[in-house]
């Protein structure tokens, strides 16, 4: 195994989303689009995870043809997260009409990114194109849902930060030891606090209890019927 930290990381990554995904999955729910959006984000992940450890670990010639396809795979698997992580976002940040319109525009976003993947480059930044920008939807979601009554969920948008982190110590290559425990494995750390968070964020936007606007609080006065 010729990097562990990095590959072991993922792999605990890869074990986590399962458990995130199977919950998600057995979560009652009556917004099951989106509970299959949530059980997508992780699974997308998670085999992302996956075929990233198996190059890290078990690919000393990144050139070689298996490999190279591996390598491709990850990045792919991060495009299908960010599509799933931008259709949570949207109908978290937008209710109704408004949120179904702005969740299409995840559409364009893959088509493009997933030629650009196998045919263009297949430098990480690339994936980073995709994935930040829906992170900063869910993210808004969250703080707009949670300033709005859904408290909660004030803690996925902790772990939409923390994810944002994660991929800044990948991007700036920031580490704990270049050799024991290098920017990879520091950043997969980070994201897996991030993916608890964010679990437990998805967990109440599909949940029964969640509603597009805050219920009343108390001391406020409901609108008279006329």
């Amino acid at each position: 195994m010729s990097e562990p930290d990095v590959t072991l990381t993922d792999y605990g990554l890869a074990i986590e989303c399962a458990i995130c995904a199977v919950l998600l999955g057995l979560t009652a729910s009556n917004r099951k689009g989106l509970r299959i959006a949530g059980m997508c984000f992780f699974v997308s992940l998670g085999l992302g995870a996956v075929t990233g450890g198996t190059v890290h670990g078990f690919c000393p010639d990144r050139e070689s043809p298996a490999c190279a396809l591996l390598w491709k795979l990850t990045l792919e698997s991060v495009g299908l997260a960010a599509f799933s992580a931008w259709i949570l976002g949207a109908n978290t940040v937008a209710s109704g009409r408004a949120g179904h319109w702005l969740a299409l525009a995840a559409i364009p976003q893959i088509v493009i990114y997933c030629p650009l993947v196998f045919l263009v480059t297949q430098e990480f930044w690339v994936a980073l194109t995709i994935y930040v920008p829906a992170a900063l939807l869910l993210l808004a979601g969250f703080c707009r849902r949670g300033w709005e009554g859904h408290r909660f969920l004030l803690v996925g948008a902790t772990g939409s930060v923390l994810s944002l982190l994660s991929s800044f110590l990948q991007f700036m290559r920031i580490g704990i030891d270049p050799v024991y425990f290098n920017h990879n494995a520091l950043a997969h750390v980070v994201q897996a606090v991030a993916l608890a968070l964010i679990y437990r964020g998805i967990r109440v936007v599909i949940g029964p209890g969640f509603t597009s606007w805050p219920a009343n609080r108390p001391g406020d006065v409901s609108p008279s019927r006329t």
